[in-house]
C-alpha cells in the first residue's frame, strides 16, 4: 500500500510539472521572428536579429523567454548534441513587451545555433519545437 501511495506521489508531482508541446498556431510564436542581416565585415556569414511584438498578444499570468544554444556540430542543425552554450535572449528579467536581440556571429563565436520558445505559466510549462539558424551564407 506504501508503494503505490508513493508512486502516484511521485507521478503526480511529474504530471503537474512537465512540459509540453506549444501549438504551431499559437499567438506567441507568431509574434516572433529570426531574420538575417548580412554581416558587415564578411560577405559569407549572415547574423541573426531575434525580433518580438508581444503587443497584441494576452500575456496575463505568463513568463515568456526565448532560448538560444549554440551548436559546434551543425551538420546535424537542431538535432545536435554537442553543444557551446546556453543562454536567454529574453527572460523575466530583461522582458519588454516589444523589442529585439542581435546575435553577432564573432560574439557567440558559432556557425550555428537553434532557438525555442518556452511560456511558463502557473505549474505548467510549454515549449516551441526547437528551430535551427545556420550564419553561413
Amino acid at each position: 500500500m506504501k508503494k503505490i501511495l508513493l508512486l502516484s506521489v511521485i507521478l503526480l508531482f511529474q504530471f503537474s510539472f512537465s512540459q509540453s508541446k506549444l501549438d504551431l498556431k499559437a499567438p506567441i510564436l507568431k509574434a516572433i521572428t529570426v531574420e538575417k542581416i548580412a554581416d558587415t565585415k564578411f560577405d559569407y556569414i549572415n547574423n541573426a536579429q531575434v525580433s518580438w511584438d508581444f503587443t497584441s498578444t494576452d500575456l496575463k499570468g505568463k513568463q515568456v523567454s526565448i532560448e538560444v544554444v549554440t551548436i559546434y556540430d551543425c551538420f546535424n542543425e537542431e538535432n545536435a548534441s554537442d553543444f557551446k552554450s546556453k543562454f536567454s535572449v529574453l527572460n523575466k528579467d530583461n522582458f519588454k513587451v516589444k523589442g529585439n536581440y542581435q546575435l553577432i556571429h564573432l560574439d557567440v563565436m558559432a556557425k550555428c545555433f537553434k532557438w525555442r520558445v518556452v511560456v511558463k505559466e502557473a505549474k505548467s510549462e510549454q515549449v516551441s519545437d526547437w528551430s535551427y539558424f545556420s550564419f553561413l551564407k
